[in-house]
């Protein structure tokens, strides 16, 4: 995935940046990606909780609404792929 300057391979992981970029700018394929990499490294959905919560209080950001609430859905469900 490539967002600004940002320039990341999902698969090695990804940095505050790059997942604030991607919940922001992308499209519906690298939400996909990013709704993946949670579901099988349960770690980044501390980083999304994070990053979404500056976002909260604001009822116009709907996406960062949404990834917080998923990310919160996925940690008390469990339901992720863990590898």
């Amino acid at each position: 995935m490539e967002h600004r300057h940002i320039n990341v391979d999902i698969k090695k992981g990804l940095p505050l940046e790059a997942i604030d970029d991607i919940i922001s700018r992308g499209d519906m394929s690298e939400w996909l990606q990013l709704r993946d990499y949670a579901m099988n490294n349960p770690k980044i959905l501390d980083d999304i909780i994070k990053i979404c919560n500056h976002y909260t209080i604001d009822t116009y950001e709907q996406k960062y609404q949404f990834w917080y609430n998923l990310s919160l859905y996925l940690m008390k469900t469990g339901g992720f792929n863990e590898r």
